[in-house]
Protein backbone atom coordinates (compact mmCIF):
# COMPACT_ATOMS: atom_id res chain seq x y z
CA UNK A 1 0.00 0.00 0.00
CA UNK A 2 1.13 3.71 -0.73
CA UNK A 3 1.67 5.98 2.11
CA UNK A 4 2.53 9.60 2.90
CA UNK A 5 5.28 10.15 5.25
CA UNK A 6 3.19 11.82 8.33
CA UNK A 7 6.52 14.28 8.65
CA UNK A 8 5.99 15.82 5.60
CA UNK A 9 2.75 16.85 6.13
CA UNK A 10 2.95 17.64 9.93
CA UNK A 11 6.07 20.18 8.64
CA UNK A 12 3.14 21.60 6.38
CA UNK A 13 1.09 22.55 9.68
CA UNK A 14 3.66 23.70 11.72
CA UNK A 15 4.80 25.95 8.71
CA UNK A 16 1.55 27.24 8.10
CA UNK A 17 1.34 27.67 11.97
CA UNK A 18 4.70 29.66 11.90
CA UNK A 19 3.36 32.40 8.82
CA UNK A 20 -0.15 33.10 10.34
CA UNK A 21 1.81 34.05 13.79
CA UNK A 22 3.60 36.51 12.09
CA UNK A 23 0.34 37.83 10.61
CA UNK A 24 -2.41 40.73 12.23
CA UNK A 25 -4.50 38.57 14.86
CA UNK A 26 -7.74 38.95 12.14
CA UNK A 27 -5.75 36.22 10.32
CA UNK A 28 -5.36 33.90 12.61
CA UNK A 29 -6.08 30.10 11.82
CA UNK A 30 -7.90 28.22 14.23
CA UNK A 31 -6.38 24.53 14.63
CA UNK A 32 -9.25 22.26 15.48
CA UNK A 33 -8.36 19.50 18.57
CA UNK A 34 -11.11 17.47 17.28
CA UNK A 35 -9.64 13.69 16.44
CA UNK A 36 -12.04 11.61 16.25
CA UNK A 37 -13.68 9.93 12.97
CA UNK A 38 -17.37 11.39 12.02
CA UNK A 39 -17.91 8.45 9.58
CA UNK A 40 -16.49 5.63 7.86
CA UNK A 41 -17.67 3.13 4.99
CA UNK A 42 -15.82 -0.10 3.10
CA UNK A 43 -16.46 -0.45 -0.54
CA UNK A 44 -19.27 -2.73 -1.49
CA UNK A 45 -17.97 -6.36 -0.31
CA UNK A 46 -16.99 -7.75 -3.63
CA UNK A 47 -19.43 -10.00 -5.71
CA UNK A 48 -21.56 -9.62 -2.67
CA UNK A 49 -22.90 -5.81 -4.12
CA UNK A 50 -23.65 -5.08 -0.55
CA UNK A 51 -22.78 -2.06 1.56
CA UNK A 52 -22.46 -3.15 5.14
CA UNK A 53 -23.21 -0.25 8.26
CA UNK A 54 -20.35 0.20 9.99
CA UNK A 55 -20.62 1.49 13.77
CA UNK A 56 -18.26 3.97 15.25
CA UNK A 57 -18.25 3.60 19.05
CA UNK A 58 -16.58 6.93 20.67
CA UNK A 59 -16.77 5.50 24.02
CA UNK A 60 -14.26 2.30 23.35
CA UNK A 61 -13.01 3.67 19.98
CA UNK A 62 -14.07 0.96 18.21
CA UNK A 63 -14.90 0.61 14.48
CA UNK A 64 -17.19 -2.56 13.28
CA UNK A 65 -19.99 -4.19 11.67
CA UNK A 66 -22.88 -5.37 13.08
CA UNK A 67 -24.44 -7.26 10.80
CA UNK A 68 -21.29 -9.72 10.04
CA UNK A 69 -20.51 -10.41 6.17
CA UNK A 70 -20.49 -13.50 4.51
CA UNK A 71 -18.36 -16.87 5.11
CA UNK A 72 -15.70 -16.52 3.33
CA UNK A 73 -15.93 -12.60 3.07
CA UNK A 74 -12.37 -12.68 4.20
CA UNK A 75 -10.85 -13.67 1.07
CA UNK A 76 -12.36 -10.20 -0.47
CA UNK A 77 -11.30 -7.62 2.41
CA UNK A 78 -7.47 -8.55 1.98
CA UNK A 79 -7.55 -6.38 -0.69
CA UNK A 80 -10.37 -3.49 -0.43
CA UNK A 81 -11.11 0.24 -0.24
CA UNK A 82 -12.12 2.73 2.56
CA UNK A 83 -14.62 4.74 0.98
CA UNK A 84 -15.03 7.33 3.55
CA UNK A 85 -13.23 8.12 6.70
CA UNK A 86 -13.93 11.61 7.55
CA UNK A 87 -12.41 13.47 10.29
CA UNK A 88 -11.60 16.94 10.93
CA UNK A 89 -7.97 17.33 10.15
CA UNK A 90 -8.57 14.10 7.60
CA UNK A 91 -4.60 12.97 8.67
CA UNK A 92 -5.28 9.27 9.75
CA UNK A 93 -2.10 7.24 10.21
CA UNK A 94 -1.05 3.42 11.19
CA UNK A 95 2.24 1.70 11.93
CA UNK A 96 4.32 0.86 8.69
CA UNK A 97 6.59 -2.20 8.35
CA UNK A 98 9.40 -0.12 10.52
CA UNK A 99 6.88 1.31 13.02
CA UNK A 100 6.28 4.39 12.09
CA UNK A 101 3.13 6.31 11.80
CA UNK A 102 2.64 6.76 8.03
CA UNK A 103 -0.88 8.39 6.20
CA UNK A 104 -3.10 6.08 4.79
CA UNK A 105 -4.05 6.65 1.64
CA UNK A 106 -7.72 5.86 0.89
CA UNK A 107 -7.25 5.30 -2.96
CA UNK A 108 -5.15 2.33 -1.66
CA UNK A 109 -6.30 -1.24 -0.93
CA UNK A 110 -5.91 -2.51 2.72
CA UNK A 111 -5.94 -5.45 4.20
CA UNK A 112 -9.00 -5.53 7.29
CA UNK A 113 -8.36 -9.61 7.94
CA UNK A 114 -7.53 -8.75 11.16
CA UNK A 115 -8.87 -5.83 12.97
CA UNK A 116 -6.32 -2.97 12.47
CA UNK A 117 -5.50 -0.22 14.88
CA UNK A 118 -5.28 3.45 13.24
CA UNK A 119 -4.64 6.75 14.85
CA UNK A 120 -6.48 10.44 14.45
CA UNK A 121 -4.52 13.40 14.77
CA UNK A 122 -6.43 16.96 15.42
CA UNK A 123 -4.79 20.02 13.71
CA UNK A 124 -3.74 20.86 17.12
CA UNK A 125 -1.61 17.92 17.09
CA UNK A 126 -0.03 18.49 13.28
CA UNK A 127 0.58 21.71 14.26
CA UNK A 128 2.28 20.65 17.37
CA UNK A 129 0.38 23.23 19.61
CA UNK A 130 -0.79 19.86 21.40
CA UNK A 131 0.98 16.63 20.16
CA UNK A 132 -0.97 14.63 22.40
CA UNK A 133 -4.34 15.85 20.51
CA UNK A 134 -4.75 11.91 19.40
CA UNK A 135 -7.23 9.57 19.20
CA UNK A 136 -6.76 5.57 17.93
CA UNK A 137 -9.49 3.28 16.89
CA UNK A 138 -9.32 -0.31 16.21
CA UNK A 139 -11.29 -1.42 12.82
CA UNK A 140 -12.55 -4.93 13.23
CA UNK A 141 -14.81 -5.83 9.92
CA UNK A 142 -16.94 -9.17 11.42
CA UNK A 143 -16.98 -12.17 9.28
CA UNK A 144 -19.29 -15.03 9.46
CA UNK A 145 -17.35 -18.26 10.25
CA UNK A 146 -19.88 -20.59 9.62
CA UNK A 147 -22.19 -20.40 6.55
CA UNK A 148 -26.02 -19.16 7.51
CA UNK A 149 -28.04 -21.48 5.81
CA UNK A 150 -26.17 -24.81 6.70
CA UNK A 151 -27.62 -27.14 9.59
CA UNK A 152 -24.33 -27.42 11.68
CA UNK A 153 -24.47 -30.84 13.89
CA UNK A 154 -22.08 -31.73 16.75
CA UNK A 155 -21.80 -35.18 18.54
CA UNK A 156 -22.24 -35.23 21.88
CA UNK A 157 -21.42 -37.94 23.72
CA UNK A 158 -23.01 -41.87 23.11
CA UNK A 159 -25.99 -43.09 25.70
CA UNK A 160 -24.82 -45.37 28.77
CA UNK A 161 -21.94 -47.75 28.17
CA UNK A 162 -23.65 -50.26 30.61
CA UNK A 163 -26.97 -49.71 28.76
CA UNK A 164 -26.88 -48.66 25.59
CA UNK A 165 -30.27 -48.20 23.71
CA UNK A 166 -30.42 -51.18 21.12
CA UNK A 167 -33.69 -51.15 19.39
CA UNK A 168 -37.12 -49.13 19.00
CA UNK A 169 -36.99 -45.74 21.14
CA UNK A 170 -39.37 -42.95 21.80
CA UNK A 171 -38.30 -39.60 22.99
CA UNK A 172 -39.92 -36.50 24.53
CA UNK A 173 -39.16 -32.78 25.96
CA UNK A 174 -40.58 -32.64 29.87
CA UNK A 175 -39.85 -29.90 31.55
CA UNK A 176 -36.22 -29.12 31.14
CA UNK A 177 -35.43 -32.69 30.42
CA UNK A 178 -35.72 -35.48 27.14
CA UNK A 179 -36.54 -38.25 28.39
CA UNK A 180 -35.79 -41.31 25.73
CA UNK A 181 -37.56 -44.75 26.55
CA UNK A 182 -36.34 -47.58 25.32
CA UNK A 183 -36.70 -51.67 25.40
CA UNK A 184 -33.23 -53.29 26.81
CA UNK A 185 -32.92 -56.95 27.55
CA UNK A 186 -36.79 -57.58 28.00
CA UNK A 187 -36.87 -54.38 30.78
CA UNK A 188 -38.45 -51.06 29.94
CA UNK A 189 -36.06 -48.51 31.00
CA UNK A 190 -36.52 -44.45 30.91
CA UNK A 191 -33.11 -42.08 29.96
CA UNK A 192 -32.99 -38.45 31.50
CA UNK A 193 -30.84 -36.05 30.11
CA UNK A 194 -31.07 -32.18 30.80
CA UNK A 195 -31.31 -29.84 26.90
CA UNK A 196 -28.92 -27.56 28.72
CA UNK A 197 -26.52 -30.25 29.77
CA UNK A 198 -27.03 -33.24 27.22
CA UNK A 199 -25.33 -36.00 29.14
CA UNK A 200 -24.81 -39.45 28.79
CA UNK A 201 -28.85 -40.27 30.28
CA UNK A 202 -27.95 -42.79 33.27
CA UNK A 203 -31.48 -45.63 32.77
CA UNK A 204 -34.46 -45.94 34.91
CA UNK A 205 -36.52 -48.93 34.51
CA UNK A 206 -39.96 -47.68 34.75
CA UNK A 207 -42.96 -48.90 37.24
CA UNK A 208 -46.47 -49.40 35.99
CA UNK A 209 -46.19 -49.61 32.52
CA UNK A 210 -46.64 -53.12 30.60
CA UNK A 211 -43.87 -55.14 30.85
CA UNK A 212 -40.94 -55.20 28.48
CA UNK A 213 -43.65 -53.05 25.46
CA UNK A 214 -42.37 -49.88 23.96
CA UNK A 215 -45.41 -47.36 24.57
CA UNK A 216 -47.02 -46.65 21.32
CA UNK A 217 -47.41 -42.88 21.96
CA UNK A 218 -46.33 -40.37 24.80
CA UNK A 219 -47.81 -36.61 25.09
CA UNK A 220 -46.90 -34.01 27.78
CA UNK A 221 -50.86 -32.17 28.64
CA UNK A 222 -52.14 -30.11 31.69
CA UNK A 223 -55.54 -30.38 32.08
CA UNK A 224 -56.36 -27.10 33.89
CA UNK A 225 -54.31 -24.42 35.75
CA UNK A 226 -54.40 -26.18 39.25
CA UNK A 227 -52.75 -28.72 37.95
CA UNK A 228 -49.17 -29.65 36.87
CA UNK A 229 -48.41 -31.02 33.40
CA UNK A 230 -48.33 -34.36 33.23
CA UNK A 231 -47.06 -37.32 31.22
CA UNK A 232 -49.63 -39.38 29.29
CA UNK A 233 -48.64 -42.81 27.38
CA UNK A 234 -50.32 -45.35 25.55
CA UNK A 235 -49.44 -49.16 24.92
CA UNK A 236 -50.76 -52.07 22.88
CA UNK A 237 -53.13 -52.95 25.59
CA UNK A 238 -55.36 -49.91 24.44
CA UNK A 239 -55.04 -48.11 28.16
CA UNK A 240 -53.84 -44.82 28.76
CA UNK A 241 -50.82 -44.34 31.77
CA UNK A 242 -49.94 -41.56 33.92
CA UNK A 243 -46.65 -40.05 35.27
CA UNK A 244 -45.73 -37.05 36.67
CA UNK A 245 -41.83 -37.95 36.62
CA UNK A 246 -41.43 -40.38 33.81
CA UNK A 247 -40.43 -43.18 35.72
CA UNK A 248 -43.80 -44.05 37.91
CA UNK A 249 -46.58 -44.64 36.53
CA UNK A 250 -50.55 -45.81 36.53
CA UNK A 251 -53.45 -46.34 34.49
CA UNK A 252 -54.90 -42.48 33.61
CA UNK A 253 -58.91 -42.21 34.94
CA UNK A 254 -59.46 -39.57 32.42
CA UNK A 255 -60.08 -41.61 29.43
CA UNK A 256 -61.80 -44.50 28.52
CA UNK A 257 -61.08 -47.85 27.22
CA UNK A 258 -59.82 -49.19 23.84
CA UNK A 259 -57.76 -45.43 23.58
CA UNK A 260 -55.09 -46.62 20.09
CA UNK A 261 -52.99 -43.84 20.42
CA UNK A 262 -52.69 -40.02 21.72
CA UNK A 263 -52.31 -38.15 18.51
CA UNK A 264 -51.47 -34.64 19.40
CA UNK A 265 -52.10 -31.71 21.62
CA UNK A 266 -53.09 -27.98 20.57
CA UNK A 267 -53.63 -24.71 22.07
CA UNK A 268 -55.76 -21.58 20.94
CA UNK A 269 -57.17 -19.35 22.76
CA UNK A 270 -55.84 -20.56 25.82
CA UNK A 271 -57.82 -23.28 25.79
CA UNK A 272 -55.88 -26.39 25.26
CA UNK A 273 -57.12 -29.67 23.47
CA UNK A 274 -55.50 -33.12 23.34
CA UNK A 275 -56.73 -35.53 20.44
CA UNK A 276 -56.90 -39.38 20.52
CA UNK A 277 -57.83 -42.34 18.51
CA UNK A 278 -60.22 -45.08 19.82
CA UNK A 279 -61.31 -48.36 18.64
CA UNK A 280 -65.13 -48.80 18.62
CA UNK A 281 -67.01 -52.23 18.87
CA UNK A 282 -66.71 -52.16 14.92
CA UNK A 283 -63.13 -52.04 15.15
CA UNK A 284 -63.22 -48.57 13.70
CA UNK A 285 -61.22 -45.77 14.56
CA UNK A 286 -62.83 -42.77 15.91
CA UNK A 287 -60.94 -38.95 16.84
CA UNK A 288 -61.94 -38.06 20.27
CA UNK A 289 -60.43 -35.01 22.53
CA UNK A 290 -60.92 -33.59 25.27
CA UNK A 291 -59.91 -29.54 26.30
CA UNK A 292 -58.24 -28.12 29.20
CA UNK A 293 -60.84 -26.30 30.62
CA UNK A 294 -63.48 -29.13 30.34
CA UNK A 295 -62.37 -32.82 31.24
CA UNK A 296 -64.89 -34.61 28.77
CA UNK A 297 -64.34 -37.14 26.50
CA UNK A 298 -65.76 -35.61 23.12
CA UNK A 299 -65.78 -37.61 19.33
CA UNK A 300 -65.14 -35.54 16.34
CA UNK A 301 -68.33 -34.22 14.80
CA UNK A 302 -67.40 -33.71 11.45
CA UNK A 303 -67.74 -37.41 9.32
CA UNK A 304 -68.76 -39.11 12.42
CA UNK A 305 -65.48 -38.83 14.12
CA UNK A 306 -64.44 -42.04 11.65
CA UNK A 307 -60.23 -41.66 11.23
CA UNK A 308 -59.59 -42.02 7.42
CA UNK A 309 -57.83 -45.28 6.45
CA UNK A 310 -54.54 -43.27 5.49
CA UNK A 311 -54.40 -41.36 8.38
CA UNK A 312 -50.95 -42.65 10.56
CA UNK A 313 -50.84 -45.57 12.83
CA UNK A 314 -47.84 -45.70 14.62
CA UNK A 315 -44.85 -43.70 15.20
CA UNK A 316 -46.96 -40.20 15.28
CA UNK A 317 -44.97 -36.78 14.46
CA UNK A 318 -46.31 -34.22 14.41
CA UNK A 319 -45.05 -30.06 15.12
CA UNK A 320 -47.12 -26.86 15.71
CA UNK A 321 -47.15 -23.95 13.26
CA UNK A 322 -49.21 -20.82 12.97
CA UNK A 323 -51.19 -20.29 9.98
CA UNK A 324 -51.80 -16.76 8.02
CA UNK A 325 -54.83 -16.16 9.95
CA UNK A 326 -52.78 -16.25 12.92
CA UNK A 327 -54.33 -19.79 14.25
CA UNK A 328 -52.04 -22.50 15.51
CA UNK A 329 -52.34 -25.66 13.32
CA UNK A 330 -50.63 -29.24 13.85
CA UNK A 331 -48.98 -31.15 11.10
CA UNK A 332 -48.67 -34.51 11.43
CA UNK A 333 -46.84 -37.26 9.78
CA UNK A 334 -46.49 -41.40 10.71
CA UNK A 335 -46.44 -44.56 9.44
CA UNK A 336 -49.26 -45.81 8.12
CA UNK A 337 -50.70 -49.52 7.01
CA UNK A 338 -52.04 -48.47 3.75
CA UNK A 339 -49.81 -47.16 0.60
CA UNK A 340 -50.29 -43.50 0.61
CA UNK A 341 -49.65 -42.73 -3.61
CA UNK A 342 -49.20 -39.71 -5.64
CA UNK A 343 -52.43 -38.71 -7.39
CA UNK A 344 -50.60 -38.86 -10.46
CA UNK A 345 -47.95 -41.63 -10.59
CA UNK A 346 -47.82 -44.99 -8.42
CA UNK A 347 -44.33 -43.26 -6.41
CA UNK A 348 -45.09 -43.44 -2.58
CA UNK A 349 -45.43 -40.52 -1.11
CA UNK A 350 -45.60 -39.37 3.22
CA UNK A 351 -48.81 -37.50 3.71
CA UNK A 352 -49.11 -34.35 6.08
CA UNK A 353 -52.47 -34.44 8.06
CA UNK A 354 -53.38 -30.84 9.45
CA UNK A 355 -56.15 -30.13 12.39
CA UNK A 356 -56.57 -26.40 13.49
CA UNK A 357 -58.82 -27.95 16.33
CA UNK A 358 -62.14 -28.49 14.40
CA UNK A 359 -61.13 -30.92 11.39
CA UNK A 360 -58.55 -33.52 10.43
CA UNK A 361 -57.31 -32.75 6.60
CA UNK A 362 -55.33 -34.57 4.45
CA UNK A 363 -52.36 -32.21 2.90
CA UNK A 364 -51.62 -34.37 -0.16
CA UNK A 365 -50.60 -33.13 -3.43
CA UNK A 366 -51.47 -33.91 -6.94
CA UNK A 367 -48.13 -33.88 -8.49
CA UNK A 368 -45.60 -36.23 -8.85
CA UNK A 369 -42.72 -33.23 -8.39
CA UNK A 370 -44.16 -31.56 -5.60
CA UNK A 371 -44.52 -34.53 -3.00
CA UNK A 372 -42.56 -35.82 -0.40
CA UNK A 373 -41.05 -39.41 -0.65
CA UNK A 374 -42.23 -42.76 0.90
CA UNK A 375 -39.85 -42.42 4.97
CA UNK A 376 -40.26 -44.85 7.05
CA UNK A 377 -40.61 -43.08 10.62
CA UNK A 378 -41.07 -39.81 9.40
CA UNK A 379 -40.20 -37.25 11.69
CA UNK A 380 -41.50 -33.69 10.62
CA UNK A 381 -40.57 -29.85 12.46
CA UNK A 382 -41.30 -26.64 11.52
CA UNK A 383 -38.29 -24.91 11.80
CA UNK A 384 -37.08 -20.70 10.59
CA UNK A 385 -40.47 -20.51 9.30
CA UNK A 386 -40.19 -23.74 7.14
CA UNK A 387 -41.57 -27.48 7.60
CA UNK A 388 -39.00 -29.95 7.21
CA UNK A 389 -39.66 -34.00 7.17
CA UNK A 390 -36.75 -36.72 7.16
CA UNK A 391 -37.02 -40.42 8.04
CA UNK A 392 -34.65 -43.53 8.82
CA UNK A 393 -31.76 -43.66 6.46
CA UNK A 394 -30.97 -40.35 6.60
CA UNK A 395 -30.41 -39.89 2.88
CA UNK A 396 -32.22 -36.55 2.75
CA UNK A 397 -34.71 -33.92 3.89
CA UNK A 398 -37.33 -32.53 2.33
CA UNK A 399 -38.92 -29.20 2.98
CA UNK A 400 -42.28 -27.08 2.33
CA UNK A 401 -43.74 -23.83 2.79
CA UNK A 402 -46.98 -24.79 4.37
CA UNK A 403 -46.74 -28.82 4.32
CA UNK A 404 -48.47 -29.24 0.93
CA UNK A 405 -45.84 -28.82 -2.00
CA UNK A 406 -42.32 -30.50 -1.22
CA UNK A 407 -38.58 -29.93 -2.55
CA UNK A 408 -35.53 -31.46 -1.76
CA UNK A 409 -34.13 -29.40 0.78
CA UNK A 410 -30.46 -27.09 -0.06
CA UNK A 411 -27.51 -29.05 0.14
CA UNK A 412 -26.62 -27.31 3.35
CA UNK A 413 -29.29 -28.45 4.99
CA UNK A 414 -28.70 -31.99 5.37
CA UNK A 415 -27.18 -34.48 7.64
CA UNK A 416 -23.14 -35.70 7.87
CA UNK A 417 -22.39 -37.18 5.18
CA UNK A 418 -18.18 -38.79 4.68
CA UNK A 419 -16.27 -39.57 1.93
CA UNK A 420 -15.86 -42.94 1.86
CA UNK A 421 -13.57 -43.22 -1.33
CA UNK A 422 -10.91 -42.69 1.34
CA UNK A 423 -11.73 -45.56 3.68
CA UNK A 424 -11.56 -46.76 7.11
CA UNK A 425 -15.03 -46.42 9.14
CA UNK A 426 -16.89 -43.01 10.23
CA UNK A 427 -15.56 -41.54 13.61
CA UNK A 428 -18.48 -39.70 14.94
CA UNK A 429 -16.22 -36.73 16.62
CA UNK A 430 -14.14 -35.94 13.03
CA UNK A 431 -15.55 -38.15 10.36
CA UNK A 432 -19.55 -38.62 10.57
CA UNK A 433 -21.91 -40.69 8.72
CA UNK A 434 -25.52 -40.45 9.47
CA UNK A 435 -26.70 -42.40 6.28
CA UNK A 436 -28.21 -46.19 7.02
CA UNK A 437 -28.90 -45.64 10.39
CA UNK A 438 -32.58 -46.48 11.33
CA UNK A 439 -33.69 -46.79 14.99
CA UNK A 440 -33.66 -43.09 16.82
CA UNK A 441 -36.32 -40.44 18.16
CA UNK A 442 -35.63 -37.04 17.77
CA UNK A 443 -37.23 -33.69 19.80
CA UNK A 444 -36.65 -30.13 18.87
CA UNK A 445 -36.04 -27.50 22.00
CA UNK A 446 -38.53 -24.90 21.03
CA UNK A 447 -36.05 -22.06 23.22
CA UNK A 448 -32.99 -22.63 21.71
CA UNK A 449 -34.40 -24.45 18.34
CA UNK A 450 -32.04 -26.91 18.64
CA UNK A 451 -32.67 -30.49 16.72
CA UNK A 452 -31.88 -33.52 18.89
CA UNK A 453 -31.36 -36.75 17.29
CA UNK A 454 -30.81 -39.60 19.37
CA UNK A 455 -29.84 -43.00 17.48
CA UNK A 456 -29.96 -46.50 18.74
CA UNK A 457 -26.74 -49.11 18.43
CA UNK A 458 -26.60 -51.05 15.54
CA UNK A 459 -25.59 -51.65 12.05
CA UNK A 460 -26.12 -49.10 9.18
CA UNK A 461 -25.87 -50.13 5.41
CA UNK A 462 -26.95 -47.59 2.62
CA UNK A 463 -26.15 -47.86 -1.28
CA UNK A 464 -24.14 -44.46 -3.13
CA UNK A 465 -24.04 -43.87 -6.76
CA UNK A 466 -19.93 -43.61 -7.33
CA UNK A 467 -17.76 -42.34 -10.08
CA UNK A 468 -16.12 -45.48 -11.89
CA UNK A 469 -14.12 -44.02 -14.54
CA UNK A 470 -13.31 -39.93 -14.48
CA UNK A 471 -12.23 -40.54 -17.97
CA UNK A 472 -16.29 -41.51 -19.17
CA UNK A 473 -18.25 -40.36 -15.88
CA UNK A 474 -20.12 -43.72 -15.57
CA UNK A 475 -20.91 -44.54 -12.63
CA UNK A 476 -21.38 -47.40 -10.35
CA UNK A 477 -23.32 -48.32 -7.21
CA UNK A 478 -21.61 -49.19 -3.98
CA UNK A 479 -22.98 -50.57 -0.74
CA UNK A 480 -21.46 -49.20 2.96
CA UNK A 481 -22.01 -51.05 6.11
CA UNK A 482 -20.70 -49.66 9.04
CA UNK A 483 -21.20 -49.81 12.82
CA UNK A 484 -22.32 -47.23 15.40
CA UNK A 485 -23.12 -46.91 19.40
CA UNK A 486 -26.14 -45.21 20.89
CA UNK A 487 -24.96 -41.69 20.27
CA UNK A 488 -26.53 -38.11 20.57
CA UNK A 489 -26.29 -35.60 18.33
CA UNK A 490 -27.11 -31.77 18.34
CA UNK A 491 -28.31 -30.07 15.40
CA UNK A 492 -29.28 -26.13 14.51
CA UNK A 493 -29.05 -23.68 11.49
CA UNK A 494 -26.08 -21.49 11.94
CA UNK A 495 -28.34 -18.41 11.26
CA UNK A 496 -30.36 -19.16 14.44
CA UNK A 497 -26.91 -20.02 16.43
CA UNK A 498 -26.42 -15.47 15.26
CA UNK A 499 -30.10 -14.78 16.08
CA UNK A 500 -30.45 -16.26 19.09
CA UNK A 501 -26.83 -15.40 20.29
CA UNK A 502 -27.62 -11.53 19.55
CA UNK A 503 -30.98 -12.28 21.66
CA UNK A 504 -28.46 -13.48 24.68
CA UNK A 505 -30.11 -16.94 24.29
Amino acid sequence: MKIKFLSFIASFFMVSFVITSCLDDDNNIEYSPDATIHAFELDTIGGYGVKYKFTIDQLSREIYNEDSLPVHADTIIDKILIKTLTTASGVVTMKDKSGNDSVININDSIDLREPLTIKVWSTEALAGISPNQTKEYTIKVNVHQYDPDSLRWKYMDKINDQIQITGEQKSIIFGSEVLTYSVVNSKLYVYKNSLTNFGNGAPQATVGLPEGKLPTSIITFKFNDRSNAMLYATSDDYKVYESEDGINWEISEKFGDKVELLVATLTNKDISRICYIKKGADDQRYFYYQTSDKQQETIETYEEGKVPEKFPTKNISYTIHTTATNINSVLLVGDTETATLADDSELETTIVWAYDGNKWVEFSTTSSVAYCPKYTQPSIIYYNDLVYIFGQDFSSIYVSNQGLFWKKANSKFSFPHRDWSKGGTPDPDVDPEFRGRTNYSMVLDPNTQNLWIIFSKGSASFEEEVEKEESTKTTTTETRTYEHDSEVWRGRLNQLWFDLAKAGK
